[in-house]
C-alpha cells in the first residue's frame, strides 16, 4: 500500500523532470533510479520500532539485525529497497540463524509481488540473494512468536 504511493510519487516526479530538462536518457534514469533508492528507504520498518538491534550497512540492502522476541505479532521490514541498479552490485550474501521457540514466524524476502520463504522454524543457512529492479525485502512476520533472529547481510 506504501509502496504504491511512493511509486506514484516516482512517477510524478520523472515526468516534471523529463517536462523541465532537456536530459539524456542516462541522466534521466540515473535520476530516477537514485528517486526510488531514496523513497523505498521509508517502506523499511524506522529503527525505532524494531525489537531487536540493527546495525546499518553501507546501504538500506545490507546490515545486521539481532532480536528476541516475546510473544510478538506483527511483520518487521529489515533491510531492502527499490532500484533499477543498486551501485554496489545485485548479489548479497545473506546469513541468519532463527530459533522459533513458539507461536509463528516467517522469515521471507521479497522480489516485487512474489514472496520466497526464507525459513519458518529453526534454522541457520548462509546464500545468496540476487537482487531485481523491482521491490527486494527481507521481512519477518511473526504471531505470537517467541524466539530469536540473527541475520547477517553483505
Amino acid at each position: 500500500m506504501f509502496l504504491k504511493k511512493y511509486r506514484i510519487f516516482a512517477a510524478l516526479a520523472l515526468c516534471l523532470i523529463l517536462s523541465c530538462t532537456g536530459c539524456s536518457k542516462d541522466l534521466i534514469l540515473d535520476g530516477y533510479n537514485n528517486l526510488l533508492h531514496f523513497t523505498s528507504q521509508f517502506a523499511l520498518t524506522p529503527k525505532k520500532n524494531l525489537q531487536g538491534e540493527k546495525t546499518e550497512g553501507s546501504d538500506t540492502y545490507t546490515g545486521s539485525y539481532t532480536a528476541n522476541y516475546e510473544n510478538f505479532s506483527g511483520t518487521e521490514y529489515l533491510f531492502g529497497g527499490t532500484g533499477l541498479i543498486r551501485e554496489k552490485g545485485n548479489d548479497l550474501t545473506v546469513t541468519y540463524k532463527l530459533k522459533a521457540d513458539s507461536g509463528s514466524v516467517r522469515l521471507y524476502q521479497t522480489r516485487g509481488t512474489d514472496e520466497q520463504l526464507i525459513a519458518d522454524t529453526s534454522a541457520s543457512d548462509t546464500y545468496i540473494l540476487s537482487l531485481t529492479s523491482q521491490d527486494n525485502y527481507i521481512a519477518i512476520e511473526c504471531d505470537d512468536f517467541c524466539g530469536s533472529l540473527q541475520i547477517s547481510v553483505k
